[in-house]
């Protein structure tokens, strides 16, 4: 049976800079996270068959670190959310699922780009964008770790208007 933990993480202010007048701003949005241990992955499939699964772009950093971004920068778009998450270490390897979800609650800016900067004990991993996507108002990203005993992530959201 899945042990599955669940918060909220509201997002921790950044500030933005605005060109054109010198005003500062702070991103509105914060993302939302769930963490969950899967023991039996066909079965999570099974339970969440209405997700497609859309790869995200991976970039292999040093010593099992993933970079998966999915979009582009775009002329106007600034950091609207992000956030930090750390698990671990454990004694005992997981395969653990990360669900990340932007905004958290509300109407969130166009989403033009998502960056995920994972750290964790094992060379295999993968994300994916679940639901929403670039040019919507929000994105769902599930990003998996596999046979690991630690994961710390960054994760960042751009968008505009």
């Amino acid at each position: 049976m899945a042990k599955i933990a669940t918060f909220a993480v509201a997002v921790l202010l950044a500030l933005v800079a605005s060109a054109s007048t010198g005003n500062v701003e702070q991103p509105a949005g914060s993302i939302e996270a769930r963490i969950q241990t899967v023991e039996d992955m066909a079965a999570f499939k099974a339970a969440h068959s209405n997700l497609k699964l859309v790869p995200m772009d991976l970039f292999r950093g040093p010593r099992n670190q993933f970079i998966y971004t999915f979009g582009s920068r775009v002329a106007g778009d600034s950091l609207v959310a992000y956030l930090q998450y750390s698990w671990g270490p454990e004694d005992t390897p997981f395969d653990y699922h990360l669900m990340l979800g932007y905004p958290q609650s509300g109407q969130g800016s166009v989403v033009s780009f998502v960056q995920v900067i994972v750290n964790q004990s094992s060379a295999l991993g993968q994300a994916y964008v679940v639901a929403g996507g670039v040019g919507q108002r929000y994105i769902q990203v599930l990003v998996e770790a596999f046979d690991t005993t630690f994961f710390n992530s960054y994760t960042e959201v751009f968008g505009t208007g």
